[in-house]
């Protein structure tokens, strides 16, 4: 079977599935009772070593593949001219994360249990898709933010933001800086409807866009505090 015909079967059952997979996220925000679940660290990405990071300051965001265990990871870095609490401290701001990145449109903390924080995310990444899901995620300060799926749309979903410091030294042109290499990490998977090469190939699209955002809004926030 090709992709195109794959393509063609997978949309006649994605509106059933979402429908069901929603409405089992809408049950859940409701409920008052949050069981605590794990959260496995699916892995840090291949480290970069200084001269490619140096190299980066005038590149686009870079955006692979990378095979963890037994998940392939979309990947994307950026380098972010802010320091790392700063970049930290947007990242972390989770309701306002929609201001940031166009294909989210809801965000929303439901609660915490000890480390673990109850996240709710509504995901609208084009076309007729739109995931709804609650995931628990561990924040480890001030270098990673680590999330698995709890329920909601999708059969599973694991992801990461990594934040690593890096000095640029002055040079005769400029001065010395602190600048922040940005990392970020996700595995989807859809189920039948929606495998995960369909899911990925979609992310590697727009990942770009979230990752220019994301520096977009730090630095221009940067700016302000120079």
């Amino acid at each position: 079977m090709n992709k195109a015909i794959f393509l063609m079967m997978s949309l006649f059952f994605i509106n059933s599935t979402l429908l069901a997979q929603d409405s089992f996220a809408q049950n859940y925000v409701s409920k008052p009772s949050l069981a605590k679940l794990p959260v496995p660290y699916p892995g840090a990405s291949k480290s970069l070593s200084d001269s490619e990071l140096d190299s980066m300051f005038n590149a686009m965001p870079l955006v692979r593949t990378e095979k963890r265990g037994r998940y392939n990871y979309v990947v994307g870095s950026v380098l972010v001219d802010a320091p790392q609490d700063q970049v930290w401290e947007i990242l972390a701001d989770y309701e306002k994360s929609p201001e940031i990145f166009a294909n989210l449109s809801l965000c929303q903390v439901l609660g915490t249990e000890g480390e673990v924080k109850l996240l709710r995310q509504v995901v609208k990444p084009g076309g007729p898709f739109k995931f709804d899901y609650v995931v628990n995620l561990i924040e480890k300060k001030p270098c990673l933010i680590q999330w698995k799926r709890r329920s909601g749309s999708l059969k599973e979903v694991m992801g990461t933001w990594e934040l690593k410091p890096f000095k640029k030294s002055a040079s005769a042109s400029s001065p010395a800086s602190d600048y922040t290499f940005v990392t970020y990490s996700i595995y989807l998977d859809g189920g039948l409807a929606l495998p995960p090469w369909l899911l990925a190939s979609q992310v590697k699209g727009y990942l770009p866009q979230v990752l220019n955002a994301l520096k977009k809004r730090v630095e221009s926030s940067n700016r302000g505090r120079r």
